[in-house]
């Protein structure tokens, strides 16, 4: 990470160094350069072409070596940082060795120190660098002019100094400033969005819930009382229409729940879980559901999803496929989750994960995503044991929602 307000400077650089605005300054240091050369004013300016050529090709060099070093290797390049403080320290030696040489304490190329001030302290890097900078060189200005026009001269230069240096810390705040407002913008902006989104979630899961929801549940129902009424042939095609309504409609639970459970702290996931896990055993099974660890822990974005899922088909898989009547879970939270799955029905068959194309690779599939391990094994006298353990800082937790 770059020092506080890294970003700025590099966008800032990027528009100073581009060839456009380099060749512009350029353009002004040449007329700066040559200025001695227009008839009357080299006797207005104080000084002549021994004194602004050189200056001017020296401060041109500078500002051209800089903006290419930038472009070469950006903001936080060693060769560039020096080479922009070298740039700092020249620019304001050659404009006050060209007052000097002018003679005129109140010459009109203090703006230019000014212009030079006012950038550098909207840019805000290096601050101390460029105070001791702002605040020493122009300081041999007011010697010089107190030596050689008397404590007058000098006062008036050093005032223009200390505007000048006062010029900078306000532009430095101003900068500081719109840098909070702008910072303070953008969460204000991500908190709009992210509440937008929650309402739009908890939107559609109303919808779900009363519209598709209440089309099962009627359906359900009236498949009921079909069956109540039908042949035993067309029974056992409305018993298997009804198991698939009932799994459309746990399905259709869990969608929603989703939606609604934008980010839950772990008790309250794990009071879902127990639910869940009850509603799946129903009168077949007992599912105990034990927790260790942390407590104080946030579960969100895929992992809290993939929790979910993962514990529902694997206390689902236990129960309808391996007939099992216990079926113990222990959820441990500590630098990772482990979940542990055991149960006693009839155990899984040795090639079961590798033939699997349902429960068991539906879980390896979202253990996988959470960059995660899982193990699955038969249980001596019985049953299968499942153990997963999904890291809790996979880029997946941080701010996407399931």
């Amino acid at each position: 990470m770059g020092e506080p307000g890294s970003d700025w400077e590099s966008v800032n650089q990027r528009y100073v160094r581009s060839p456009g605005a380099t060749a512009l300054v350029v353009v002004v240091f040449t007329i700066f350069g040559v200025s001695p050369c227009f008839e009357g004013l080299a006797p207005r300016l104080g000084y002549g072409l021994s004194v602004s050529v050189p200056a001017a090709l020296l401060a041109s060099t500078s500002l051209v070596l800089t903006a290419l070093a930038f472009r070469a290797g950006g903001l936080h390049d060693r060769r560039y940082r020096w080479l922009n403080r070298g740039e700092r320290v020249l620019l304001g030696a050659l404009t006050t060795l060209v007052i000097c040489a002018s003679g005129n304490p109140v010459s009109p190329l203090w703006l230019l120190h000014v212009v030079h001030v006012v950038t550098s302290g909207l840019s805000g890097a290096e601050r101390r660098f460029n105070l001791r900078v702002f605040a020493l060189v122009p300081l041999a200005a007011v010697l010089f002019f107190g030596a050689t026009q008397g404590p007058g001269a000098g006062a008036l230069v050093a005032a223009i100094a200390a505007i000048s240096l006062y010029a900078y810390v306000a532009m430095a705040k101003l900068r500081d400033h719109l840098t909070s407002t702008i910072e303070q913008r953008d969460r204000l902006q991500a908190t709009l969005a992210s509440l937008s989104l929650s309402e739009e979630r908890a939107r559609i899961a109303r919808d779900l819930h009363d519209g598709v929801g209440t089309e099962l549940s009627s359906l359900f129902w009236q498949l009921q009382s079909l069956k109540r009424s039908a042949g035993p042939d067309v029974q056992a095609s409305l018993d298997s229409l009804t198991q698939r309504i009932t799994q459309s409609t746990d399905e259709l639970r869990n969608v929603v729940w989703e939606l609604r459970a934008t980010s839950l702290e772990w008790p309250d996931l794990v009071a879902h879980l127990r639910t869940r896990c009850v509603e799946l055993a129903g009168d077949e099974a007992t599912v105990t559901l034990r927790t260790a660890g942390r407590e104080a822990v946030a579960i969100s974005g895929d992992l809290r999803m993939n929790v979910a899922r993962i514990v529902q088909e694997a206390v689902r898989n236990a129960i309808h496929h391996g007939h099992a009547r216990t079926v113990d879970l222990r959820l441990v939270v500590n630098e990772a989750l482990v979940i542990e799955i055991d149960d006693d029905g009839e155990g899984i068959a040795p090639d079961a994960a590798r033939r699997s194309v349902g429960g068991i690779r539906n879980i390896q599939v979202r253990v996988a995503n959470q960059r995660g391990t899982l193990a699955v094994s038969r249980r001596e006298g019985g049953g299968t044991a499942l153990r997963i353990i999904l890291p809790l800082d996979t880029p997946g937790t941080s701010s996407r929602s399931g």
